[in-house]
């Protein structure tokens, strides 16, 4: 297994976790802060930082986030008494990669409507992506980000 893939199996963001307690993003920042383990303003806390909680990463763009350590963090919630009734962690990372994928697909389709030859090089690039992930996984995040694009790959 490649280092990215490790990094990023013990390493998740909030939509990934919260989506193992069945929460959104926003809901399950709320229960970090209520457990302690982020500031009011969003900011991991001292406690957090001072047990390995969370990794701060800063993109090229400069805006820094965080990813929080799943092991960790689902271990602390769930010894604290938060019910874990959400998705399980490979399910929450596959959702992401949908998502990932279906964001790229509408950017290709709007390059190809552009009359862009790179949008038809992306979604050649991107279908044999989607269909490993699952068609119908990435048709739902495409409804999610409001997009009427339907799938269809005719094999």
């Amino acid at each position: 297994m490649s280092k990215r893939k490790n990094f990023r199996k013990t390493w998740r963001t909030l939509t990934e976790i919260g989506q193992e307690f069945g929460v959104s993003a926003v809901k399950f920042g709320n229960l970090l802060k209520q457990y302690g383990l982020r500031e009011k303003d969003g900011e991991p806390t001292q406690t957090a930082k001072d047990n390995g909680f969370f990794e701060k990463l800063v993109p090229n763009d400069g805006k820094a986030y965080y990813l929080w350590h799943r092991d960790k963090t689902v271990e602390f919630l769930v010894s604290q008494g938060v019910e874990k009734s959400g998705i399980s962690a490979k399910e929450a990372s596959k959702t992401t990669e949908a998502r990932k994928l279906a964001r790229e697909w509408i950017e290709a389709q709007r390059l190809d409507d552009e009359g862009s030859k790179l949008g038809y090089f992306m979604a050649c690039e991107l279908e044999p992506e989607i269909k490993k992930i699952g068609v119908d996984l990435v048709q739902t995040q495409l409804k999610k980000l409001g997009s009427e694009i339907v799938l269809n790959f005719d094999d």
